[in-house]
């Protein structure tokens, strides 16, 4: 997929975001997607910013280690840490959510300045 591509996917994601959020019912699939939604503005962000990126989860915070973006891969780190906690942990709960939703925002900054 093409930077374009993963930056119109991020922004139908969002869309997603918001109408679940708000909700501790929905805390799993929140985080979830706030993970997909990082994940595309990332490849995004690294490909305008240094023209590559990974279609993958798989190795990105390797990549943006590799051009110093290391704030960055921690986030990224830190919502997958949460999503797996969400997700086969059963954990829940509105703070996970607004640590979810406030990682998304840096990143979403980082990508798109």
């Amino acid at each position: 997929m093409k930077a374009k591509g993963h930056l119109d996917k991020a922004q139908k994601i969002k869309g997603s975001i918001e109408l679940l959020r708000g909700s501790d019912e929905n805390v799993e699939a929140i985080v979830e997607i706030c993970y997909g939604f990082a994940h595309h503005l990332i490849a995004y962000g690294l490909e305008e910013k240094y023209g590559e990126h990974k279609d993958t989860h798989q190795g990105v915070p390797s990549l943006l280690r590799q051009y110093k973006q290391n704030d960055i891969a921690i986030h990224f780190e830190r919502l997958d840490t949460l999503r797996i906690g969400r997700w086969y942990g059963g954990k829940g709960n509105g703070e996970v959510q607004k640590e979810a939703l406030k990682i998304v925002g840096e990143i979403e900054k980082w990508a798109i300045e």
